[in-house]
């Protein structure tokens, strides 16, 4: 019974996405009832959806050479913390001198940009950007000494999504919520498209995850990344599979 394999190249990561959908509903394969998820369900959905696109965002985009950025403030007690329309308008200063910076070496800046409130209050920017000098970026912050990381070299940043988007989930929706979607990012980036493909098969939801032959030199499979299941509203209802190919290093 054919299923849809979503092959999706982003960067030095292939993710593999495997499923039935009402179209090619395999025999004997049960199916979830047709219903609208609970609003808790809609939520864990809107995550996962929600990191896979960034997920692929990141790993498309950025790679060692690059940099995790973290803005904070210096906050005295007794006072404010920052408002969202002053973190925008701090924020916006901050990538425009940065841009500047990049324009004098004849490069484009690249950047994914979230905000944060802390547990106790403390306001954050995180940001990915590509790569300068680190003293760029210091000059450029004004509230206090920035946090800067180097990206893992091997280009799957499957956890650095995850730590975003959960950031996100505590304010989306709310009288704290800070931008009005989950990230802000540059208009230069590469969206990854996946491509789709239906494949006459039998029993392929019993398999392990396996790498495909012609990537079995190249690339491993990332443990932490394999999902199997039978029923799921996220894949209609129906058996599925997915798991991320990471590239190796020399």
């Amino acid at each position: 019974m054919p299923y849809v394999e979503v092959t999706t190249k982003a960067g030095n990561t292939i993710e593999i996405e495997r499923y039935y959908t009402s179209r090619y509903q395999k025999k004997g394969q049960g199916r979830a009832e047709k219903s609208k998820p609970t609003g808790e369900e809609q939520k864990k959905i809107n995550t996962r959806l929600a990191e896979k696109k960034l997920r692929r965002l990141m790993n498309a985009n950025f790679n060692g050479n690059d940099y995790h950025v973290i803005l904070p403030y210096i906050h005295k007690a007794g006072e404010p913390y920052r408002s969202k329309e002053e973190m925008r308008d701090d924020i916006d200063k901050f990538l425009r001198s940065l841009r500047k910076a990049y324009k004098a070496e004849g490069r484009e800046l690249k950047y994914i940009h979230v905000m944060e409130i802390g547990t106790r209050g403390a306001r954050h920017h995180h940001l990915v950007i590509s790569h300068i000098d680190p003293s760029v970026i210091s000059k450029a912050w004004k509230h206090s000494r920035p946090q800067i990381f180097p990206l893992a070299p091997a280009g799957q940043y499957a956890k650095l999504a995850a730590y975003f988007i959960k950031y996100t989930d505590k304010t989306m929706n709310t009288p704290e919520e800070l931008q009005g979607k989950r990230w802000n990012c540059s208009r230069n980036l590469v969206h990854p498209k996946g491509k789709v493909k239906i494949i006459s098969s039998r029993g392929w939801y019993r398999e392990e995850p396996s790498v495909p032959g012609k990537y079995k030199k190249d690339y491993y499979i990332d443990k932490d990344s394999v999902r199997v299941g039978v029923h799921s509203p996220e894949y209609f209802g129906y058996g599925f599979m997915s798991f991320t190919l990471v590239k190796r290093q020399c």
